[in-house]
C-alpha cells in the first residue's frame, strides 16, 4: 500500500508520498545586499572528510566585510567595503597601522584591495595609496608585486583579505623594511 501509516493499526491514515520540487533561485538578499544570480560559485571543503559545499563569492566577500569591521586582533589591521551599493563587491580599503619599534611605528597606511570576478580563487590586486618604501611595494606606484610577496605569489582559495594586511604588516617589520628610510608621512601613490 502507498504511502505512510501512523498510530494504532486500527487508526491508519495514509499520507502522500513526499515529493522533491525544486524551484530556481534568481537572486539572493542578504544584510540588504542583493547578490545577482549569475555570481562565480566558490567550492569550500569542511572537515577532514573531504566533504564540499558550494559557497557563492559574494556570501565569502559579506563574511570577510563582517570580520573586517568588527575589527582585527589589536585593532592596528581592518578593511571595508568602498561603495556599499557595490553588489559586486569589488573595491575595499585596507587600513594597517605601523607596527612598533620600526620605522612605521605610528604611521596610518591606507591600501586598496580589487576583489575580481575570480576572487577567492585569485588573490585580490592589492595597491599602497600612502607611499610606502617596502621591497615587496613598487616604488612608483605603490602597487604589492606578487612575485616579492609570499602571500599573493602563492595565493590559495582559504586565504583572506584580513591574511594579507596582517602579513604586509608582519613584513613592514621583517629586518629588510623595518629600518627603510620612508617617505614623508601623509604623501600618496
Amino acid at each position: 500500500m502507498e504511502g505512510i501509516h501512523v498510530g494504532p493499526q486500527s487508526d491508519k491514515r495514509r499520507f502522500p508520498e513526499p515529493r522533491e520540487t525544486t524551484t530556481p533561485v534568481t537572486a539572493i538578499s542578504i544584510h540588504g545586499v542583493e547578490l545577482p544570480p549569475h555570481e562565480p560559485d566558490v567550492v569550500m571543503t569542511l572537515g577532514s572528510g573531504g566533504s564540499s559545499i558550494v559557497v557563492p563569492r559574494n556570501f565569502r566577500l559579506l563574511e570577510e566585510l563582517e570580520r573586517g569591521e568588527k575589527g582585527i586582533g589589536d585593532g592596528t589591521v581592518s578593511y571595508g567595503m568602498d561603495d556599499g551599493d557595490d553588489i559586486y563587491m569589488r573595491s575595499w580599503t585596507g587600513t594597517i597601522i605601523g607596527p612598533l619599534n620600526t620605522v612605521h611605528e605610528g604611521r596610518i597606511y591606507q591600501l586598496k584591495l580589487f576583489c575580481d570576478k575570480d576572487y577567492p580563487e585569485k588573490p585580490p590586486s592589492v595597491r599602497f595609496h600612502s607611499r610606502i618604501n617596502m621591497n615587496c611595494v613598487n616604488h612608483e606606484t605603490g602597487v604589492v608585486e606578487a612575485k616579492k610577496f609570499g602571500l599573493l605569489a602563492n595565493w590559495k582559495r582559504e586565504y583572506t583579505m584580513e591574511d594579507i594586511l596582517t602579513q604586509l604588516k608582519k613584513e613592514m617589520a621583517a629586518p629588510h623594511n623595518r629600518k627603510l628610510v620612508q617617505p614623508p608621512e601623509g604623501t600618496y601613490f
